[in-house]
């Protein structure tokens, strides 16, 4: 690989194939097969190189389509990681050296045994002796129809792996976690019926508070999808077992 190379991918006159062609001339997949270069897979990044092992493992690196210079790369197992998801934002020997390192890992058998999150989990949930109440399936219905209809109620939620449960309810619209948490993760989820509006009354006077029940709304919405719930009366909530 050239100095001109390098420098048209850190100035982002780089094709999109060249550096997987980098990649390809750089990295040793050993036993691995590198798989065809994708088109793009989204209009942020695109996958750089993809190679894979028995047991459907792959080392992947995603380059950004802003700034071709900047990426990431990782290991994963049926779609998810089972080594941490580190940066790049210099493209060197230096860089290659660690790749190939995670290559040579990957080859050694260090990641054969490497846990995913859903495997994890799901060791967690039989040591614990839980129950399992919910599915992927249930949990995004149940998501979907209160950011449609109820998306200023206030919820809570615990996840297998917290340590303590959360003391105070929060506006799920603006929630940051929610979509980028497995829902295989939530032990529990608590929906509070009734929603605060507060209305400004002026600058000398307190803002007025109004108070909108939504109970009928949220039981639809549970028993429409089939969704087992308990109901907490001092708290005016509905809970949702993942987990019990």
């Amino acid at each position: 690989m050239t100095a001109d190379t390098i420098k048209m991918i850190i100035n982002n006159k780089a094709g999109d194939d060249m550096l997987y062609d980098v990649l390809r001339e750089k990295l040793d997949p050993r036993s691995g097969e590198v798989i065809e270069k994708n088109p793009e897979d989204n209009k942020y990044w695109q996958t750089a190189f993809d190679a894979v092992w028995k047991g459907n493992i792959h080392f992947i690196v995603i380059e950004s389509l802003f700034r071709r210079s900047y990426g990431r790369y990782y290991v994963m197992r049926d779609g998810q990681y089972i080594s941490p998801c580190f940066a790049y934002t210099k493209i060197d020997d230096t860089l290659f050296n660690i790749m190939q390192s995670m290559i040579d890992d990957i080859e050694s058998g260090k990641y054969d045994n490497k846990k995913t999150l859903s495997e994890k989990i799901r060791s967690f949930v039989e040591s614990k002796g839980l129950v399992s109440y919910m599915n992927d399936t249930k949990w995004h219905e149940l998501f979907d129809a209160v950011s449609k209809k109820l998306p200023e109620t206030e919820i809570q939620y615990k996840l297998l792996s917290d340590e303590t449960e959360p003391d105070v309810y929060w506006n799920y619209n603006g929630d940051e976690e929610l979509g980028y948490i497995m829902p295989a993760q939530i032990e529990w989820l608590k929906i509070r019926h009734t929603i605060t509006e507060y209305r400004h009354r002026g600058v000398l006077l307190p803002p007025e508070a109004e108070i909108h029940d939504k109970k009928d709304e949220v039981t639809e919405i549970l028993e429409r999808y089939s969704i087992p719930y308990g109901y907490i009366e001092d708290e005016q909530s509905f809970i949702v077992y993942g987990y019990k």
